[in-house]
């Protein structure tokens, strides 16, 4: 929590991390867990989003649109804000959501308002949603506001949180075995869930067995995670993307299938898009050994591997 007093802190520095999303992306979408409850299992991800927040007097007003309307919600003027990502454009990463989540904590901290973690998020996916038009789910801004191993429940606006305390040697071993390529391709993630959406309201059978069998897999993946086999993990993967290609044909793309047909030819056992899919990153378990092998067969085919560490933290903010 951050404490409040009627100064403002002259300088907050803030980060958040974005996400791998292993299972359950999309059902942390409305309309599609308006009904049914979506089950999310992400990890946080050490590819951070940065603020730097400055007050400054007379400061003109920001010109970029998320600093402008987190600035109006958080009713703070007269400071100079600077954004930085490590995650590449169109990531899916969720990017934008590690953004706001540090944009919205650095104001809140500056502005020395009290602000929990899930206030952090709900109010930088409010900002996104209903401030910018931007479709998508909470479950970005949760994983970078905790940080480490989420079970996500949606349903409706409700989230419940479950953190998932996995010990020391299995996430070691779960990232010796993690492998996140960027396929290259950026991709706008808003217009594949239009497709999607329009596809689920149209009651195109095709979606909803598609986003049945991903809430069954993401409570099969849990379960896996927290007690079972990580090589159980890799063909979890293969169907959570094959019913995410089931959604909508824009889901992939020639490049995104040659990236798998490499990959499964090099000692992954399973693997997804991450985010909406469509290009940015892929992610895949490596079989135990095979890493090494995989990264470089994917570099081979184009693709830049993002080597960055699971994230225990998630956001934090330092103050001066």
């Amino acid at each position: 929590m951050f404490g409040y007093n009627a100064r403002m802190r002259e300088t907050v520095s803030a980060r958040a991390p974005t996400r791998i999303d292993f299972v359950g992306g999309w059902t942390d979408v409305q309309p599609f867990c308006n009904d049914d409850a979506g089950l999310v299992i992400n990890a946080a991800f050490g590819v951070r989003a940065r603020v730097v927040v400055r007050v400054m007097g007379n400061a003109n007003q920001a010109t970029d649109p998320f600093v402008r309307a987190a600035c109006k919600r958080i009713d703070l003027k007269n400071v100079v804000v600077e954004l930085t990502s490590d995650a590449p454009l169109g990531s899916g990463l969720g990017g934008s959501g590690a953004v706001g989540v540090a944009l919205v904590g650095a104001l809140a901290a500056c502005a020395r308002k009290n602000m929990s973690r899930r206030e952090i998020a709900e109010l930088a996916h409010q900002i996104e949603v209903e401030d910018l038009g931007i479709i998508g789910g909470k479950q970005d801004q949760y994983a970078a506001a905790f940080g480490g191993f989420l079970a996500l429940t949606f349903l409706g606006n409700t989230v419940e949180i479950q953190q998932l305390v996995l010990d020391e040697t299995r996430v070691r071993e779960l990232q010796a075995r993690s492998v996140v390529v960027y396929t290259g391709q950026s991709r706008v993630s808003g217009d594949i869930h239009a497709r999607v959406q329009e596809a689920f309201r149209a009651r195109n059978p095709d979606t909803l067995n598609a986003l049945a069998m991903i809430r069954r897999v993401a409570r099969a993946f849990r379960h896996e995670l927290q007690n079972g086999s990580l090589d159980a993990l890799g063909e979890l993967l293969n169907e959570n993307w094959a019913a995410q290609k089931q959604l909508h044909s824009s889901t992939t793309n020639a490049r995104v299938d040659e990236f798998f047909r490499v990959a499964g030819n090099a000692g992954a056992l399973g693997g997804k898009a991450l985010g909406a899919g469509g290009g940015g990153c892929l992610y895949f378990l490596a079989r135990t050994g095979e890493t090494p092998h995989l990264q470089d067969a994917l570099r081979a085919e184009g693709g830049e591997i993002l080597g960055a560490p699971f994230d225990l933290a998630g956001f934090d903010a330092l103050t001066a």
